[in-house]
């Protein structure tokens, strides 16, 4: 039986900026790719700023037009249907948390969030636990469960990301590849009931 849910950020609540620029660079070149995904871990880590990540994007891929506003990112770019079906959860007796790659305006921007709607119980990334360590890494996953209070088999993961669901399902996570809201909402009990990952 599930008892958590974490979500991932990008792919779920907002579009992936970010992993848009990182698809492009590994369709022209793996070393430019290599340099703008550390770049990136960087920055998830708080160790780059915003400005310093939007910068180097754009000298890397040369494209003039990645600017400040490329990667900026505001509590509006939250979609309210994601939003509202979170707050549905809480209808299950179902703990929502947060698992994913934040950096300090990602972080932010759910907080203020949050702060406002009180959906979230936990937000957990390598910048909020100031761990030097990437998302798929078994101390971060641990101290998401530890900070919900529910073990690994009893939480499920959702993400669009296929890396990070293969990460979680290491983790003895159940797992949900999400492709929209609707294919969710369709699928929720059922993954709720369900024993075994899917």
């Amino acid at each position: 039986m599930i008892r958590a849910i974490f979500f991932d950020f990008y792919s779920v609540w907002t579009p992936d900026k970010i992993g848009y620029y990182l698809a492009y660079a590994e369709l022209i070149s793996p070393s430019i790719y290599k340099e703008l995904f550390d770049a990136s871990e960087k920055y998830y880590q708080g160790d780059l700023s915003l400005d310093d990540l939007t910068g180097t994007f754009r000298y890397k891929l040369g494209a003039a037009d990645i600017d400040q506003t490329s990667l900026k990112l505001n509590a509006k770019a939250i979609s309210p249907e994601i939003a509202n079906f979170m707050k549905s959860l809480h209808g299950h007796f179902v703990k929502v948390g947060v698992l994913a790659n934040l950096g300090p305006q990602e972080y932010e921007v759910l907080k203020q969030f949050n702060d406002a709607n009180e959906i979230i119980e936990t937000v957990i990334s390598p910048y909020s636990l100031n761990l030097k360590l990437p998302l798929l890494d078994m101390e971060v996953f641990n101290k998401a469960f530890e900070s919900i209070g529910e073990d690994a088999a009893s939480s499920l993961y959702i993400s669009g990301n296929p890396y990070h669901l293969a990460f979680a399902k290491a983790m003895s996570m159940q797992t949900f590849q999400y492709e929209g809201l609707k294919q969710l909402e369709s699928t929720i009990d059922q993954l709720l009931t369900q024993d075994v990952a899917v």
